[in-house]
Parts: C-alpha cells; sequence; structure tokens
C-alpha cells in the first residue's frame, strides 16, 4: 500500500501545501505518502489558476507526495482520474441518497452544477522517467459563504444542513484515494476509464464552450489517452483540447414547470 498519511505534518498557516512540497523535492525526497495538512493557505490556487477560497479551519487543504514510477509518462492523466474518483467516491458517502456528484473535467467535483472540491497535480518528469507527484486537494467541508471569485462554490454542510468532522473526512479521504491508487498500480486502466466517463459532468450534453476565444455548441463525447477533453461538434467536427484553451459556459437556468406552478423546496 502506499501509505498515504503515514506521516503527516500540521500547519497553522502556510501559502501552499503544493508549494511547500516543491520546495522540498528540492532538497530531499520524502518517503512517498507523506501529508502536509494545513488550516489555512493563503495563496491556494486550483488546476486552472483560480484562487481556492477557504476560511480558516473549516475546510480540508493539503497535499502529498506520491512516486508512481510505474506509470509511463503518456499515462500521467490517471492520476488525476483516480483522485477525482475517489473524491467522488467520498463526497457520495457522506452525502447518501444523492446522485448528482460528478466530475468536471479534469479534477473538479461538483455536486450538481457547484464545485465541492478541486485537485492541483505537479508532476516531476526527468527525461522519459515519471520521478514525483505532488497532488494538492481542496475540499470544502464546513463553509457556509464564500465571497471569492469563484463563481460557483459549495460545501458538504451546506448541502447535508449539518457540520461534518473534519479528521473523520480526512481518514475517509486517505482511505479512498489509497483503494485507487492500488487499483491503478494493478493496472486496471480500463475500469478506471469507464468510472470516470460514467461521471464526467456534462458528458454527450450539448453544451456552450468557449474554444480558443470562439463560442461553440458541443458535446463532450470522452477524454484521449493524454488527458486532453474530446468535444464534438455536431455535424461539423472533433475537437481535442487542453485545458488552457477550453472554458465551460453556465448552463442556462432550467425552464419554469408548465402551467406556471411553483413548487416549493426542501
Amino acid at each position: 500500500m502506499a501509505k498515504i498519511g503515514n506521516e503527516i505534518i500540521r500547519l497553522k498557516e502556510i501559502d501552499s501545501t503544493n508549494r511547500f512540497f516543491m520546495d522540498w523535492l528540492n532538497r530531499e525526497k520524502p518517503e512517498e505518502g507523506t501529508m502536509v495538512i494545513t488550516d489555512y493557505q493563503t495563496a491556494g490556487r486550483g488546476t486552472d489558476g483560480a484562487v481556492w477560497e477557504s476560511e480558516s479551519s473549516l475546510n480540508l487543504t493539503f497535499s502529498f507526495v506520491l512516486y508512481p514510477t510505474f506509470l509511463a509518462i503518456e499515462s500521467q492523466f490517471y492520476l488525476n482520474k483516480i483522485v477525482s474518483l475517489a473524491l467522488a467516491e467520498i463526497v457520495a458517502e457522506v452525502l447518501q441518497g444523492r446522485d448528482n456528484m460528478r466530475i468536471k473535467w479534469p479534477n473538479d467535483i461538483y455536486i450538481g452544477d457547484q464545485k465541492v472540491a478541486g485537485t492541483l497535480i505537479q508532476n516531476g518528469i526527468k527525461g522519459s522517467l515519471f520521478e514525483f507527484a505532488v497532488i494538492g486537494i481542496g475540499l470544502n467541508v464546513n463553509q457556509e459563504s464564500f465571497i471569492g471569485e469563484a463563481a460557483n462554490p459549495v460545501s458538504l454542510q451546506t448541502v447535508a444542513g449539518h457540520k461534518f468532522d473534519l479528521e473523520d473526512i480526512l481518514k475517509l479521504t486517505i482511505s479512498k484515494i489509497e483503494k485507487w491508487y492500488e487499483l491503478l498500480k494493478q493496472g486496471t486502466k480500463m475500469a478506471i476509464d469507464e468510472d470516470y466517463l460514467k461521471l464526467l459532468y456534462r458528458m454527450r450534453q450539448l453544451s456552450g464552450f468557449t474554444f480558443k476565444g470562439n463560442h461553440i455548441q458541443d458535446k463532450i463525447t470522452g477524454v484521449n489517452r493524454y488527458g486532453q477533453l474530446i468535444l464534438e461538434i455536431p455535424g461539423e467536427k472533433i475537437i481535442e483540447c487542453d485545458l488552457k484553451e477550453i472554458k465551460f459556459e453556465p448552463l442556462p437556468p432550467s425552464p419554469p414547470p408548465i402551467g406556471g406552478g411553483v413548487r416549493g423546496g426542501g
């Protein structure tokens, strides 16, 4: 087993847990699975470079290091897949009865159309060899309001209506990531691919995107072996795009029920 969390370094405040690891790896090689967790990040970032807003001591913000030398360089996107699947599984487990957990490519976790978790993976490659992966995770647990630049955040508490124990969620997170990492080491890539696509946000749903600055209407039809998003423009062509080339546009509001009635919420 990877023994993620075999050593946990707890910090009250830091700029970025990923940056902490990257600096550490420049000096020495910590044991695989070593984790750094902080109550508050002053400069937390997501995959797309956006600021990750997190109130002190209310959420989980941590990073850990892996040495997935068994992976070919062209297969590094599998780390995004397994971490996303682990987080989606956690959210589904603690919010039992809900079936609207999705993975927004490449590795954000959504409840409906709101983001509850994000991942930043920084890989170390030397020549043709995979050296290390620093995996940073932000999971909104008990924060009730968000005032930052993110347009659609949500937390487990705001959905469930009650607080969660951060240590319980951390233990669950570690166990789920270990499970999926072991599956990857065992070579179950086909099953991982299938599970990832089953949960992919807006999969085969005609949606609006901005691609290289231009508005397009298309469907997500998959992810290629290099982690690029595959889009199909109906009747036109298939495009494969990187994160910096594509932007998801908000979905239009749902139409009111036929007859104009208003349904109560719960």
